[in-house]
C-alpha cells in the first residue's frame, strides 16, 4: 500500500526546494539548490569577463558543496533527518535578515544541507532541490515494469518532480505578492522537519 506520508515528504521537500531556487533567480539572478545551473552561470561570467560575478556565483557553489559535507559529516553520527530540515528552515528565514543578494549564500547552505540530510523517502531515493537525477531514475523505474517496488518509486519520484514545478510557480508569485518571499520556503521545510518527526523511525535518513 502506497504511503501517504512518504508521498507528503516528497511533495514538502521539493515544494521547498522549487520555491527557494525560483526565488533566489529572480531576486538575486543565481540558483541555490540546482548547482548545474550555478555552474553555467559561473562559466558564462568567466566567459565574459564579469570577475564580480564569477567570485558570486563560485561562492554559491562553495557554500553548497561544503554545507553538503558537513551534514553528511554530521550523518555518521546518527543525525535524524528532523534536525537538518529544522536548520534548514531557520537558514532560509534568516536569508531574509541579510541585506543583498549575498543572502543567497545562506539560502544556497539550507538546501544542500537538506538535500544531503534526506536523501531517502520511503526507501526511494530522492533529490529534492534539483530534479535531473530524479528524472532519470523516474524513467527508469517506468521502464522496469510495475512491480510494488516500482510503483511506489515511480510514485514518490513523479511527486517529487511535480511539486519541485509547483514550488518554482509559487515562489515566482511570491516573489511579486510578499515583502521577504523566502519565509515561505522556511515554511514548508518546518513542516517537512515536522512531518518526519511524526514517524517514530525518521525514515530516509542519510543512504543513498
Amino acid at each position: 500500500m502506497m504511503g501517504v506520508w512518504d508521498l507528503g515528504r516528497a511533495a514538502l521537500l521539493c515544494l521547498t526546494g522549487g520555491a527557494a531556487d525560483a526565488i533566489s533567480y529572480l531576486r538575486f539572478g543565481t540558483f541555490v539548490g540546482a548547482m548545474t545551473g550555478s555552474t553555467v552561470l559561473l562559466g558564462i561570467d568567466i566567459a565574459s569577463y564579469r570577475i564580480d560575478q564569477a567570485i558570486y556565483h563560485g561562492g554559491i557553489i562553495g557554500v553548497f558543496f561544503v554545507a553538503g559535507m558537513l551534514t553528511h559529516f554530521a550523518q555518521l553520527h546518527k543525525v535524524l533527518a528532523t534536525l537538518p530540515l529544522l536548520l534548514a528552515a531557520v537558514l532560509l528565514g534568516a536569508s531574509e535578515l541579510v541585506a543583498g543578494p549575498w543572502s543567497a549564500t545562506l539560502c544556497a547552505a539550507a538546501l544542500a544541507v537538506q538535500n544531503a540530510g534526506v536523501r531517502q523517502v520511503g526507501g526511494v531515493s530522492l533529490n529534492s532541490v534539483f530534479i535531473t537525477g530524479d528524472l532519470l531514475s523516474l524513467g527508469a523505474a517506468i521502464s522496469r515494469g510495475k512491480c510494488p517496488r516500482r510503483r511506489k518509486e515511480t510514485a514518490v519520484l513523479a511527486t517529487g518532480l511535480v511539486s519541485y514545478a509547483a514550488g518554482a510557480l509559487a515562489g515566482a508569485v511570491g516573489v511579486h505578492l510578499m515583502r521577504h518571499p523566502m519565509i515561505g520556503p522556511a515554511v514548508l521545510a518546518l513542516a517537512a522537519a515536522l512531518l518526519f518527526l511524526n514517524d517514530g523511525r525518521d525514515a530516509g535518513v542519510g543512504r543513498a
